[in-house]
């Protein structure tokens, strides 16, 4: 059993949430760190690609943050349900990021970097107990 702090949450969170900024955050956004204008390089279109659905061992990224998330419950918030959106956006737009949709290419580099964004901005919180 964990112990409580004096916010009456277990220190693990903290743990949790870093754990999701890397494993989640931190991958989606690597190719769409390098995104910088059009065309994009099929290479990054592909890195991309795998980054959002090919994440942790052929896993989408939202599969890993759906089975992730639950356990921060306890924070209650709402930047967990923001990238939840986002995850969603990003699977529905799959086949014309795939093909290199020019549109479907810059979402989902901004969703990627949000979706990085917002984790890590989690996690810092759950560090400093906010």
């Amino acid at each position: 059993m964990s112990a409580i702090d004096d916010r009456g949450r277990t220190p693990d969170l903290a743990k949790l949430a870093a754990r999701l900024a890397h494993d989640v955050g931190k991958y989606v956004a690597r190719a769409a760190r390098n995104i910088r204008s059009e065309p994009v390089p099929r290479a990054l279109v592909d890195m991309l690609a795998s980054d959002l659905y090919e994440l942790s061992g052929g896993r989408r990224a939202s599969e890993v943050f759906a089975e992730r998330a639950p356990a921060l419950a306890e924070l209650a918030d709402a930047r967990l349900e923001e990238v939840g959106r986002l995850l969603v956006e990003a699977d529905r737009m799959e086949p014309e990021l795939r093909g290199a949709a020019p549109a479907a290419v810059a979402r989902g580099a901004e969703i990627a970097l949000r979706v990085a964004a917002l984790l890590a901005a989690v996690a810092r919180d759950a560090e400093e107990g906010a």
